[in-house]
């Protein structure tokens, strides 16, 4: 399930850090550092790139329904990266960027029917999640 993205800098805006703050691109549009998204759950993803990070780096992604979300690397292996969101997103934002990636070698790609029904089951979880969020509100007496 490789989603393919790039890294871009992002400009400093006054601000005192030690190494340049990265941004995450989904896309198969290739950037300055090109990244390989080796898999996506709803606590963080596995990268591979040449790239070189430290653990305890951070960065930002943007996902899809979720839009940026700090991301740290929590461990690495050659060029692969161990990386955790900020806090879990909701797992319609992992379909919509499993659906940007590309399909396995000698796999054909989904058809366009398939394509539009997860969409609409995406928007369906997306509903019920929303549902749940007012119900647990409404307990919690917020």
């Amino acid at each position: 399930m490789p989603v393919f993205a790039h890294f871009h800098d992002l400009p400093n805006q006054g601000e005192r850090r030690r190494a340049p703050r990265r941004a995450l691109m989904l896309g198969a549009e290739a950037g300055s550092e090109p990244v390989t998204i080796r898999d996506i759950s709803l606590t963080g993803m596995l990268l591979e790139t040449t790239t070189p990070m430290l653990v305890g780096s951070g960065f930002e992604a943007e996902l899809p329904h979720v839009g940026k979300i700090a991301v740290a690397v929590v461990w690495n292996s050659g060029e692969f990266y161990g990386c955790e969101f900020e806090y879990p997103v909701l797992p319609a934002a992992v379909s919509a960027a499993r659906l940007q990636s590309e399909p396995a070698p000698g796999q054909p790609a989904a058809p366009q029917n398939a394509l539009a029904e997860l969409r609409a089951l995406n928007e369906d979880v997306e509903r019920i999640a929303a549902r749940l969020d007012r119900a647990i509100g409404r307990l919690s007496g917020d």
